[in-house]
């Protein structure tokens, strides 16, 4: 079988959540035949931004196709958000050089043609002439949704008009990503993260592939808790719902926990705009750590992984992860959703600051839980989303698409 791979990012070195289920396609389907990646990058990135594929993954070709992502004028991306039924951020420059690779690729030598995310098939003209694939990944209409059923407080006057405006903005923009849905699920296989994110969606033809994380060697977690307890939020702080996940947990969670807590510390790993990392910064109690390196060394001295997202979609490979290494979570509902977790099971789940500054403290204090929800959590994990049981269902996909068509 011949696949063609068409992702708006480049899978290597997986350092987020959008990378490692993209490595985790890739993989899967090289054992499927032989598969060429066309990797749709930004101009801006280097060569140091790229990483060969990890031994074992056979792919035919990689091209890489780099475009202009920068936004054009206001008034173009507007009439080109109208005429092409698309929302301003899909509106950008990469349509002519994404087709034009395409062209050379020639599409109709494919057994199949697998799209990772909305983008890559909007900028690729929205193709279907052969068996088609589109990972939707996330439900960008729910985070919208989401982040507008967050209070806002009551604003008067001029304040009041300019929120009407962007809400206005927000839900048509809504309404234009249930479009491209729509569209999709007439021509194409939609995949999606979970059930939920299925069922949300409205389509009819979806299929769930969950995002997935290796088996640590050695698991990093740990049943007794430090002396002066670390807990930890590991996210690019530069993606909205995490850089709100941050100042919600920076400025009204840690505050609280301080007060139950004797000597906890909160770290914020990941990339952040320095701006907001000035802003969120209030050592010792809060620690912006930026990027790091490795996540070893952080996970082995974290004693609680939190998930303090109040809009989004898809779900979350930084729970995952801590599953994986035997570490606690508290989350807040939203997320934890689509992973089939329990509350007081798999992890603690609460919503508003005090209700999640409680949780953990609950899991700082009490061995019992920790090991219990660690060990559920765990078996969870190993059964649902580690690798090689989410390549599984990737070729499986994969080979019923093509040869039902």
């Amino acid at each position: 079988m011949r696949v063609l791979l068409v992702a708006a990012d480049y899978p290597w070195p997986e350092t987020g959540g959008s990378r490692m289920r993209l490595a985790n396609t890739v993989t899967a389907l090289a054992e499927c035949g032989d598969v060429d990646l066309l990797s749709i990058v930004p101009t801006a990135r280097d060569d140091s931004d790229f990483a060969l594929p990890p031994d074992g993954v056979q792919v035919s070709r990689i091209i890489r196709c780099a475009v202009d992502t920068s936004p054009p004028g206001l008034a173009a991306m507007v009439l080109a958000s109208a005429r092409n039924k698309a929302p301003l951020e899909l509106t950008l420059k990469p349509s002519r050089a994404v087709r034009h690779a395409l062209e050379n690729l020639d599409i109709r030598s494919y057994d199949l043609v697998w799209f990772f995310t909305v983008r890559a098939w909007v900028w690729s003209g929205e193709p279907h002439s052969r068996p088609t694939i589109v990972d939707i990944d996330d439900l960008e209409d729910q985070k919208i949704l989401a982040r507008l059923a967050i209070p806002t407080g009551r604003r008067v006057g001029v304040a009041r008009i300019r929120q009407e405006l962007v809400d206005g903005l927000a839900r048509f923009r809504v309404r234009q990503w249930k479009s491209i849905h729509r569209r999709i699920d007439k021509v194409a296989v939609p995949v999606v993260c979970s059930e939920l994110d299925g069922v949300r969606s409205g389509l009819e033809n979806f299929r769930v592939i969950p995002n997935g994380y290796t088996s640590p060697t050695k698991p990093l977690g740990r049943t007794d808790v430090s002396r002066d307890p670390v807990v930890m939020f590991a996210a690019t702080l530069r993606y909205p719902p995490n850089g709100d996940a941050a100042c919600f947990l920076a400025s009204e969670i840690a505050p609280r926990l301080a007060e139950r807590v004797a000597g906890v510390q909160v770290r914020l790993v990941g990339v952040v705009a320095p701006p907001l990392a000035a802003e969120l910064s209030d050592p010792p109690l809060v620690t912006v750590l930026g990027a790091v390196p490795e996540m070893a060394e952080e996970l082995a001295r974290t004693d609680l992984v939190i998930v303090p997202l109040r809009f989004g979609s898809g779900t979350r490979i930084k729970i995952l992860e801590a599953f994986a290494h035997r570490i606690p979570v508290v989350s807040t509902s939203l997320g934890a959703e689509g992973l089939g977790v329990t509350h007081g099971v798999h992890l603690l789940l609460a919503d508003d600051a005090s209700g999640i500054a409680d949780a953990c403290a609950s899991v700082l204090s009490d061995t019992e839980l920790r090991e219990a929800i660690v060990e559920n959590a765990h078996a969870l994990f190993s059964e649902r989303f580690e690798s090689s049981v989410v390549q599984k269902g990737i070729r499986e996909l994969a080979e019923d698409v093509a040869r039902a068509n």
